[in-house]
């Protein structure tokens, strides 16, 4: 069992009950737009008749006072962004798929059902109670999907997938488009057993290369493997303020806090920063920077910390501030050297860090350039050899 899924159901609602416990007995639901119609996003289990998508407007005539919330895509981000985190240190290969569903690369850790139990016990342990995820193992990312949907709210299911276990599985667990389920239904294809019992190339001949995937699947075959999610080098956040501020002291606090949340970022990528800015946007339209460059990976979140509120007590800004931004510009990953296998490494590296610092300070190409065979035979001496760029 070398996969497992991760399903969060309602997420956008779960979140939303994070941040609102007293909203935890009433009927919510969250609205956003499909083009120019308001449909609901999601609602809470206490609401029955409703579906994601349905008009908003046609749901308020059968429910009485709601509480309606407005999706709010930049919180339920980054609420996700915490669980991804942890994960991510836990196991560093993910793919995330929307708000409710994340798979997991299991297969250089998961030996045998022990290993299998203490990982599901490590990834819900992660997560809060309040989220009551479903957790499935199986061979492939796709059957680990329909692992999960088998599962009990905060427990965990494997699936053994093969043919003999998937026969009475619906049609609508296949990971195809609607409309090629649709068609299966029309020609009776209802279950997975019935799609094994089919010969492939009358699948192949009425559903085309798709048909050949059905096959696979309904006889126990997933070979669907996991895409890596990428965590981004780029880290940018800001607070905005309720009411605009000249007070030093809030200042200070909501850049430290980002901070805070910056150091996170790099220590979850393995990365240390080459520079870090912090942007504050005055009322009226003008704004602040100042940029801090590190030379070597030893400076830490106490460091920027330190520097940053020296120069933000030291400037006397025009007029409140209305928000305020950290933003790593550059970063690179925590790598080991051992310096005495090689001769003149140390002096490489060296060299390197140096022309890597030019380019942060100054904003710059390298300036040194390695001298190359070109047409070392030619007559004409100008040919024989050309400058090439050093830029590590």
């Amino acid at each position: 069992m070398k996969n497992a899924c991760l399903i969060l159901p309602n997420f956008k609602i779960k979140s939303e009950l994070k941040r609102r416990p007293y909203l935890s007995k009433r009927q919510i639901l969250i609205s956003g737009f499909n083009g120019n119609k308001e449909v609901v996003v999601d609602y809470t289990s206490n609401i029955n008749g409703v579906f994601k998508g349905s008009l908003l407007k046609d749901v308020l005539l059968r429910i009485k006072n709601p509480v309606i919330l407005t999706e709010d895509d930049k919180y339920y981000s980054h609420v996700q962004d915490q669980i991804i985190g942890k994960l991510f240190k836990l196991f560093g290969c993910l793919e995330v798929n929307g708000y409710e569903c994340i798979y997991i690369d299991t297969s250089y850790i998961c030996r045998d059902a022990s290993g299998r139990l203490e990982i599901a016990n490590t990834i819900l342990d992660s997560l809060s109670e309040d989220f009551n995820p479903l957790l499935g193992f199986s061979t492939g990312k796709y059957s680990s999907y329909i692992s999960a949907l088998m599962s009990s709210p905060s427990d965990f299911n494997v699936l053994k997938f093969d043919k003999k276990h998937i026969g009475e599985l619906s049609t609508g667990l296949m990971p195809i488009s609607d409309q090629l389920k649709k068609r299966m239904q029309v020609l009776g294809l209802i279950n997975f057993k019935r799609i094994a019992d089919c010969k492939k190339e009358h699948l192949l001949s009425q559903f085309g290369e798709a048909g050949k995937f059905i096959w696979h699947f309904a006889n126990g075959i997933d070979d669907s493997e996991i895409t890596p999610l990428e965590i981004r080098d780029f880290f940018s956040k800001e607070i905005e303020f309720s009411y605009p501020t000249d007070n030093y002291d809030v200042l200070l606090v909501a850049m430290e806090s980002l901070l805070i949340e910056a150091f996170a970022f790099l220590e979850m990528t393995n990365k240390y920063p080459r520079k870090i800015s912090i942007t504050c946007f005055v009322l009226g339209g003008t704004k602040w920077i100042k940029t801090i460059t590190f030379k070597t990976h030893q400076y830490d979140e106490k460091y920027a910390n330190n520097i940053l509120k020296q120069s933000l007590y030291s400037y006397v800004f025009s007029g409140p501030v209305a928000t305020i931004q950290v933003q790593i510009d550059e970063a690179e990953y925590r790598n080991g050297f051992q310096l005495n296998l090689f001769a003149n490494m140390r002096k490489e590296i060296s060299l390197k860090e140096s022309i890597r610092e030019f380019k942060s300070r100054f904003a710059t190409e390298s300036p040194f350039y390695n001298i190359r065979d070109f047409e070392p035979y030619s007559r004409i001496p100008e040919r024989r050899q050309i400058l090439v760029r050093y830029d590590p």
